[in-house]
């Protein structure tokens, strides 16, 4: 990948101006870097210290473990508490990438298949023992632990040398050949083919040190080791998460971060709209609360025109969303069936979706702004309306398939997607299928839907551009050579040998030729073998209390930067 890195953008790094959804326009963003950033980070204008700032969601994070980590919010929150080599940071808006644990963005040799990283002096964990290129090491080896930790980034699979054939440090011992610490402060990660995204890779959670010594393994999401300027304080797993400041992060060391609040309190699996209106209403405890699930059409309606508008923080998101097909239990021609019958606007009306503000349409698996995107749109909905019923069950009756059973999981104790689930039902019945709407409770609902052995047949599902590149989005979620790993990272289970070839291909052009040939790859797959629905690409809302100061939604990862919020 080249080194400007581009993502989709409504309004960088965020807003609260009253500006109508129907006038924003789509744009991409350079990524910067800066290797030499200085720490600490610059202050805040205003900031105070202290107080706590209440973060109220309706989903409910599976894991803590920064090896599994892979949705928007708990990046976010981990962040705060854990640190990769590298990270980014807003200058006037715009992202750019920073060192974090690292002195710099790594140094990578010609052909991007070494890459070396030198750790800060005076990096601590939360016991007050230092941090060592060994814990960075055990790390990475812990990522290949598909069969234990399964669900978080699969990159080193692909790119590390010896990922292939590598089963983790608890089958495969310490012996790695794809990381090596010739000294307590360095770290060397090999690879089998170039990787020049490699300085974006170790922004993620999965580079954050991990001692050997203090490895529990399924234990450690409970209470992961911080190295960031907050650490685990109390946590009831799909209820309640409290950070509390940790004494032993350094600002000095850290170009971005700060520790302004006290403490953060997440509640999980609350209502939308109930937790929607009580920060628009403002009172009490909820003047120092905020929420990151996108606001609902009546709630916006609601706010419309009032100050309340004011605490409407609006930005980018990286993200697409998708009705994964099961390849392996529904014929293609179903498939495109399917596809024909889906009710895109009816479910984003009962969803609350605001289009141009927190949705617009999408009709491939690339995001939009994805260099090399491909503009086509192979099942011609034009990413929006209701579909045709009529000739989705004519399609069906030609293909001796009518009555064909589909089911998927929801998330029952959420008023919105039990409203989405029935407008899905409905919609399909009426195209001639058989549908199973199986509630499930938000607490269970991501595992459920990660779990390839369980009945459902259609997944619910986003991908977030880890960066800008066809490389962070075909190969991690439509390689079929990772289509049986846990966790379902392939959730239509693909698996086609011309398609896997042609990612391994693709992979190994250089950077600049490889654009093209991600697009168009993504229009084959979607010619041919039709694995999804696109639902559409989202934007971000956060709306938040009046004591809460300076949100600023990260664009690169969907989510506000919790570090940089303070109360007041």
């Amino acid at each position: 990948m080249a080194s400007a890195m581009a993502a989709c953008s409504v309004l960088p790094g965020g807003s609260s101006d009253d500006e109508s959804p129907a006038t924003r326009r789509v744009s991409t963003y350079d990524e910067a870097q800066d290797a030499k950033a200085k720490a600490p980070a610059p202050e805040v204008p205003d900031a105070r210290s202290g107080g706590t700032l209440h973060v109220l969601s309706s989903a409910t994070p599976h894991t803590f473990d920064p090896t599994r980590v892979y949705h928007l919010d708990t990046l976010a929150i981990m962040r705060m508490v854990t640190r990769g080599l590298t990270q980014t940071r807003y200058v006037k808006g715009k992202p750019v990438l920073v060192p974090d644990l690292a002195t710099d963005l790594g140094r990578p040799n010609a052909d991007f298949t070494r890459w070396e990283f030198t750790l800060r002096d005076g990096l601590k964990y939360e016991d007050g023992s230092p941090v060592k290129a060994a814990d960075v090491a055990y790390a990475i080896k812990r990522q290949l632990a598909q069969d234990e930790l399964s669900g978080g980034p699969t990159y080193g699979l692909d790119y590390y040398l010896g990922g292939d054939t590598y089963k983790g440090p608890y089958k495969s011992g310490d012996d790695f050949e794809g990381v090596e610490t010739p000294d307590e402060k360095t770290i060397v990660v090999k690879m089998r083919k170039p990787f020049p995204s490699m300085r974006y890779y170790t922004s993620l959670p999965t580079f954050s040190p991990i001692p050997k010594s203090k490895d529990t393994r399924e234990d450690y999401s409970n209470h992961p080791l911080a190295t960031g300027p907050y650490k685990f304080g109390s946590y009831d797993p799909g209820k309640k998460l409290v950070l509390v400041k940790n004494p032993e992060w350094d600002p000095k060391t850290d170009p971005n971060r700060h520790q302004y609040v006290d403490q953060m309190v997440f509640d999980f699996g609350l209502d939308t709209d109930e937790v929607q209106r009580r920060v628009i209403a403002d009172n009490a405890e909820d003047q120092t609360a905020l929420t990151y699930s996108n606001i609902l059409a009546s709630n916006y309606d609601h706010i419309r025109g009032t100050d309340a508008r004011r605490r409407l923080v609006v930005g980018p998101s990286p993200c697409s969303s998708y009705m994964w097909m099961d390849t392996r239990k529904i014929p293609l021609a179903v498939r495109r069936a399917v596809a024909k019958a889906w009710p895109l606007s009816s479910e984003n009306r009962a969803g609350g979706e605001i289009p141009g503000l927190t949705w617009r349409p999408a009709t491939t698996i690339m995001p939009s702004a994805t260099p090399g995107w491909q503009n086509f749109d192979v099942i011609g909905n034009k990413g929006e309306g209701d579909g045709d019923p009529a000739a989705a069950k004519k399609m069906l009756t030609d293909a001796g398939q009518l009555g064909f059973e589909l089911s998927f999981y929801y998330s029952s104790d959420d008023e919105n997607e039990a409203k989405i689930a029935a407008v899905r039902k409905k919609a399909l019945t009426r195209a001639g299928f058989t549908v199973k709407a199986i509630p499930a409770p938000s607490s269970l609902a991501r595992d459920l839907a990660d779990d390839s052995i369980r009945p459902a047949n259609l997944r619910d599902g986003s991908w977030c551009m880890d960066w800008a590149s066809g490389d962070s989005v075909l190969p991690a979620i439509l390689d079929g050579k990772k289509a049986d790993l846990p966790g379902a990272p392939v959730p239509s289970f693909l698996d086609v040998p011309a398609v896997n070839d042609e990612i391994d291909r693709i992979s190994d052009l250089p950077a600049q030729k490889a654009l093209n040939a991600w697009g168009q790859l993504d229009k084959t797959i979607m010619e041919k073998y039709l694995p999804a629905v696109p639902l559409g690409e989202s934007g971000t809302t956060v709306m938040h209390g009046s004591r809460v100061g300076n949100v600023i939604i990260d664009s690169v990862g969907g989510m506000p930067d919790f570090s940089q919020i303070y109360v007041r």
